[in-house]
Order: C-alpha cells, then sequence, then structure tokens
C-alpha cells in the first residue's frame, strides 16, 4: 500500500536485491567463462611445440619452425664452413693461404642457439603471446667468435717469418795482430705483427675479403759499425809479466793451461770479466796437475796449483789499464811473483777476480808464456797520455807489523793514480791486503 511518503514496501526492496545478486553472478560467471576461455586461447596459442619460431635465423641461416636438433645440425655445418676460410696474406709478390681456424678463429654455436630457441618460452603468458605474435617479423641471431691470441701469433709467424729480411748486427774480426776490423750493420725489414693482428681480428667472418695486405717496419740492428767505431779496439792498454820457476814443471804447466785459457777473450763495455768464468773449473780432464796451494796459511799439493799466478798477472794488467776492480781476495801467506798487495787468489768457483769494463770500449785479453814467463796483454780503447802508477806500503824485511792471535801480520795498503799528460786526474785506494807471516 502506498502510504504517500514516498517509501517503496518492503517486498519490492527484496525483489530488486535479489534481481542485483542474479546480476551479479551472471557477470561473474560470464568473466570466469571468458577468462577461462581467453586463457585456453592462450595456452593453446602459446603452446610449446618444441620448435624455433617461424622467421628466425642465425647468422643468416633459417631455423625457424626446426626442432633443436635440426637447428644444431644445420648451424654446425655453418659453423664448420665458417672456420675453414681461407684468405691470402698478400706480402708483395707472394700470398700465402691460411684457413681462419688455424689463425685462431673460433665460432661457437650454442649460445645462439640457446637463446634463439628461448624465444616465446620465456616470461609470462603475455609475454609468450606478444612473442608469438611476432613471428611474422623476422629475427636473426649472431653466431660468437673469438680469436686465440696464441694460436694467431704462431701462425702468423710461421707462415710470413720466411719474407722477413732480418737486420744484421756489425761485429767485428781480431787478427792475430790484435787488429780490429769492423763489418758493417744491415737495416732489416720484419712483418708488422701488431698491425697484421689487428686486421685479422677485424675481418667479417660473413663477408670474407680474399686478401689481406701484410704491412712491413724498419727493423734496426741492435750493435751497429758507428757504435763499433766509437768502441774500437785501437791499441796496447796494459801489459804486466811474472816469473816462474820451469823446474816445477807440474805448476808450470797448469800456468800454461790457465793463461791459453784467458786468451783472446774478448769484453764488451761495461760488461764483467771473471776469471771463473774465462777459465772455467780446473779439472784433471783439463790437464790441470797437482802443485802447491795455500790453505789455511799452509802451502800443501792440490789440483791446478800455480794458477792464482795467472790471476795475479792479470790484476796487475787490469789495473794498470784502469779498469774497475769489482771481486778480489789477496792470499793468506805472502807471494813472490808479484809485490805485495797487488795479488790475487782464485778459487773456483767461491773465489774469483772480476773488473768491470768501464774502458768505454771493448776489451781483448792477449796472454804469452816463455819458458819461465808470463804476460798478459790488455787491447783497448787508449786514451792518448794516460799513464797508471800503482804504489803501496809493502814493509821491507824486519819492518813493523800488527800481531794478530800471537802471529805477525802484514797489512798492506795500495793505491792507483791515474795521469794524463803528466796531470793526476784520480787516485784510489785499492783493497787493502792481510798476510800471515809465514811461519818456518
Amino acid at each position: 500500500m502506498n502510504t504517500g511518503l514516498g517509501v517503496e514496501p518492503k517486498n519490492e526492496l527484496l525483489s530488486k536485491d535479489v534481481k542485483w545478486r542474479k546480476y551479479a553472478l551472471v557477470s561473474m560467471g560470464l568473466i570466469f567463462i571468458i577468462l577461462f576461455s581467453v586463457g585456453t586461447l592462450a595456452l593453446i596459442y602459446t603452446h610449446d611445440d618444441q620448435r624455433f619460431q617461424k622467421n628466425l635465423t642465425i647468422s643468416g641461416i633459417n631455423v625457424g619452425d626446426l626442432t633443436q636438433a635440426e637447428a644444431k645440425k644445420i648451424i654446425d655445418v655453418e659453423v664448420d664452413r665458417l672456420e675453414n676460410q681461407t684468405i691470402k696474406l698478400n706480402v708483395g709478390q707472394q700470398a700465402p693461404e691460411v684457413k681462419l681456424k688455424d689463425l685462431g678463429l673460433g665460432v661457437q654455436d650454442d649460445l645462439a642457439l640457446q637463446e634463439g630457441y628461448d624465444i616465446g618460452r620465456t616470461g609470462s603468458i603475455y609475454h609468450k603471446i606478444v612473442s608469438k605474435m611476432s613471428e611474422k617479423t623476422p629475427k636473426d641471431m649472431t653466431l660468437s667468435q673469438t680469436w686465440d691470441a696464441s694460436k694467431l701469433s704462431v701462425t702468423l709467424k710461421k707462415t710470413l717469418e720466411p719474407f722477413d729480411n732480418l737486420a744484421v748486427d756489425a761485429n767485428f774480426q781480431i787478427s792475430k795482430e790484435n787488429v780490429m776490423t769492423i763489418k758493417s750493420d744491415h737495416v732489416g725489414s720484419i712483418v708488422d705483427s701488431e698491425a697484421l693482428i689487428m686486421k685479422v681480428k677485424g675481418i667479417n667472418i660473413y663477408t670474407l675479403v680474399p686478401e689481406l695486405k701484410v704491412d712491413f717496419k724498419e727493423q734496426k740492428p741492435l750493435i751497429t759499425a758507428l757504435q763499433l767505431e766509437e768502441q774500437k779496439i785501437t791499441g796496447l792498454l796494459s801489459t804486466y809479466t811474472t816469473q816462474f820457476d820451469p823446474s816445477q814443471t807440474a805448476r808450470t804447466e797448469n800456468v800454461k793451461i790457465a793463461a791459453k785459457a784467458l786468451d783472446m777473450a774478448i769484453i764488451k763495455p761495461g760488461a764483467t770479466l771473471s776469471f771463473n768464468q774465462i777459465v772455467g773449473e780446473r779439472t784433471v780432464k783439463d790437464g790441470y796437475k797437482d802443485a802447491f796451494i795455500i790453505v789455511d796459511g799452509k802451502f800443501i799439493p792440490g789440483l791446478a796449483g800455480g794458477i792464482c799466478q795467472v790471476s795475479s798477472t792479470l790484476y796487475n794488467t787490469g789495473l794498470l789499464a784502469n779498469l774497475a776492480v769489482t771481486e778480489r781476495s789477496n792470499h793468506s801467506l805472502a807471494i813472490t811473483y808479484v809485490p805485495l798487495g797487488q795479488d790475487a787468489t782464485v778459487a773456483y768457483p767461491s773465489t774469483d777476480l772480476k773488473f768491470n769494463n768501464n774502458s768505454a770500449g771493448y776489451l781483448l785479453v792477449r796472454t804469452k808464456t816463455t819458458n819461465n814467463t808470463l804476460t798478459i796483454e790488455f787491447y783497448g780503447k787508449v786514451k792518448p797520455g794516460q799513464e797508471v802508477l800503482i804504489a803501496n806500503n809493502t814493509p821491507a824485511v824486519g819492518a813493523s807489523v800488527l800481531n794478530q792471535q800471537g802471529q805477525s801480520t802484514y797489512i798492506v795498503k795500495s793505491s792507483r793514480t791515474v795521469k794524463e799528460n803528466g796531470v793526476i786526474i784520480s787516485s784510489e785506494a785499492l783493497q787493502q791486503s792481510r798476510y800471515l807471516r809465514h811461519q818456518s
């Protein structure tokens, strides 16, 4: 009944509520059916048939709609083709041919195949649908490639080394008269490996050029004739002679063997003259014999006794040539063939006599022996007007000595003075020498 107040009856309100609920349920049902249908269609649309998408290529090779195995087989053939391509290396009149794989090319297809296969298979349903819908748009995956640097360098060197025109260092010969004859150097040309390696790595393996031009670069000699002229042996630097007793046959033979080993030794400027390095180990096989040597302050028989006369003669020759002494030891007992303070003992390999060739030129060692003398000469770059003097405070017989542990000891101080045209230009103290007075 209408009350006239504008309020609907209760049963009419209930009727409208029921209608709205029915409408809502029907709507939800329709939405569910639509979503279910769309989802079903999406699943059907994006169903994985385990094949690559259509219109997909890998480095230009069509793999669309192929299985992974089918695509792998085709791409492996392409990889093999790419790696076995040949290219000529143009060195002028010749052009040796090499395979790219021998130059270190490695083509890998696994990553491209996997990335290509993953298209449309990863991400949400939405992304899969979008990928599926874009199948008509061509896609290309690129094979990856690497260059084995070591293999590339080795192959280039092996292939092109015959075409190098290597530089030739200047060299020299020394005659029996100690004259130094210089042979000229030669500037060479060698393959510019760095530039060529860059060219190889920049190759487009899909549109391969038939050849690469090989560039050469100048190779300068390490030693030039000009350098040798500046360091040339021009004459006799110094000479020193000592005497020995020829009746001591074993000792005499040892002296001659060691002297012969030193003869014609050549020391480069700035290099070290080492007695032990030049003469080497003293062995019976080399002809050395037993003769007296000094051990613990006593004279006893020992192999190669007497060669310290050779090292001592060499020491004095080096001093007079104004060479820098870098290693030297005196005997424990006084010897007679050189002044006290001017001897040098050696023992292989521990005790050595060494000079630094600071003469600014090449150094030639010459040795001569007579029936009772040994002479050592140094030839090198002569400084006109240079004179070297050696002096020491060798005590005379009965002069003062220092007592040490109950034994009389000589302490000898030597010095070297260098003059040029009579003017002293340097004076230096040499290594101090200490000797035990021989106890009879």
